[in-house]
């Protein structure tokens, strides 16, 4: 496999002397694309990248998942996060004012996300690694891997109509465990876990010295070490 993304790369490297570069697909074409056949696309934008208008419909097609959840639930996920003690506070604020802070929240957060984690990849893979790729590449691939998270909050969406906070997570397939494996195994989420894979596999593709499977697991030791937090806080203090 790496042997025929070598190959590929050097052919649609534009010739010495050259200017303009390889037409990237179209966006719809990619949408399809990232998840069906994410190692030609990822080859097809890293001489052409491009990343704003994909980072802006994922972040407005996660935005309309929430706004499919009604107000309760978000309200529900309010009140489960706030102390005893200033709960009944919650009760004089429309419910419906919940809903809208957490999807304007989420959509505002979502757009700038993949500039969030592009800066991290960068200094990981680029100044410590020392790999040959640029920051808007690095900008490409994560906002295109942010598709996959955003076809997982339209999956999600009937689930948290009950819970606000309710995802499809690695603790799904292990209901056996219990204690702190299992709550950071219930904070990675699968579709996020998907999207970390296939950002992997993007970015070892930016160099062609590089395989997919070693940066993959940097990512997703990444995702894991995320997830350990709220656990490992709530061992702490409990």
């Amino acid at each position: 496999m790496e042997d025929r993304y070598e190959n590929t790369r050097d052919e649609r490297e534009p010739a010495d002397g050259t200017e303009d570069p390889q037409p990237r697909p179209n966006f719809f074409k990619r949408l399809w694309m990232v998840l069906a056949k994410p190692g030609e696309l990822f080859e097809a934008l890293a001489p052409n990248p491009a990343w704003f208008p994909m980072a802006a419909l994922v972040a407005v097609i996660v935005g309309i998942a929430m706004f499919l959840v009604p107000a309760d639930a978000f309200y529900e996920a309010a009140v489960a996060n706030t102390p005893p003690d200033q709960q009944a506070g919650l009760q004089d604020v429309p419910r419906s004012f919940y809903k809208w802070m957490a999807v304007g929240g989420a959509t505002v957060f979502l757009l700038i996300l993949p500039v969030i984690l592009s800066v991290l990849s960068y200094v990981i893979f680029v100044f410590i690694r020392g790999d040959r790729s640029t920051f808007r590449q690095h900008l490409c691939v994560m906002s295109h891997a942010g598709v996959i998270s955003a076809l997982g909050a339209l999956a999600t969406a009937p689930l948290r109509t009950v819970n606000a906070q309710e995802t499809l997570s690695l603790g799904d397939l292990v209901p056996f465990l219990d204690g702190y494996v299992y709550a950071v195994l219930n904070g990675v989420d699968l579709f996020a876990l998907w999207a970390t894979v296939v950002a992997g596999l993007g970015l070892s593709l930016l160099d062609p010295r590089r395989r997919w499977a070693p940066t993959a697991a940097v990512l997703v030791v990444m995702l894991l070490l995320v997830a350990m937090i709220g656990p490992s806080l709530a061992a702490l203090f409990t």
